[in-house]
């Protein structure tokens, strides 16, 4: 699936929302939530090929796989954040929407701490 398909995917679907959203405004939530995650899938399939060659790249450098693991979680975490994010705005819950964007960025936080926590070791070893 390419990108401009992609697109054209999400216009179509915004089309068919904001009509719903006038005839059955109760329906309009769950089109864009069956949109929002068609348009997920199919950017996982896109950044696949991307997370393997990460994944390689980081067995060729010698870099301790935990790293792109760690990077490709926190991915996860912003994609699906703005998702759901976008989907409270759409049901008019705008404060909903940002403390689950509060809460996907503590969940970045708290995935990154292993890296943190080798990068101070690693500054603290090359300082002694």
């Amino acid at each position: 699936m390419n990108y401009i398909f992609l697109c054209g995917f999400g216009v179509l679907a915004a089309a068919v929302c904001s009509i719903l959203r006038r005839i059955f405004p109760e329906s309009a939530m769950w089109a864009s939530l069956a949109a929002g995650i068609v348009i997920l899938g199919a950017v996982i399939t896109m950044i696949a090929p991307s997370v393997n060659t990460l994944k390689e790249l980081s067995d060729t450098a010698g870099v301790d796989g935990e790293f792109a693991k760690i990077l490709i979680k926190a991915l996860a975490v912003c994609y699906l954040t703005t998702l759901c994010a976008g989907c409270a705005r759409d049901a008019g819950e705008s404060s909903v929407a940002e403390k689950l964007e509060l809460g996907g960025r503590a969940c970045v936080a708290a995935i990154s701490l292993p890296a943190f926590t080798k990068l101070t070791e690693l500054v603290t070893s090359m300082i002694n």
